[in-house]
């Protein structure tokens, strides 16, 4: 299970470094370019959604008899 969720937390990280990159490539070339912001957001809340997935995952181990 702790592999399962180290993978998967791996996986959503590089996809948000990801969005981040490309929304900070956008805003230093068009400076406050709308499509940069979207996927500056977009990377925060594939994040969130990581940790809130985490979260939900990390209470059966704790419970585990």
């Amino acid at each position: 299970m702790i592999k399962i969720l180290f993978v998967m937390v791996t996986i959503v990280t590089i996809i948000a470094l990801g969005f981040w990159v490309n929304g900070v490539k956008y805003i230093k070339n068009d400076e406050y370019n709308k499509k940069g912001i979207k996927y500056i957001l977009g990377g925060t809340s594939v994040t969130g959604i990581c940790i809130i997935l985490t979260a939900m995952l990390f209470i059966p181990i704790f419970y585990q008899t």
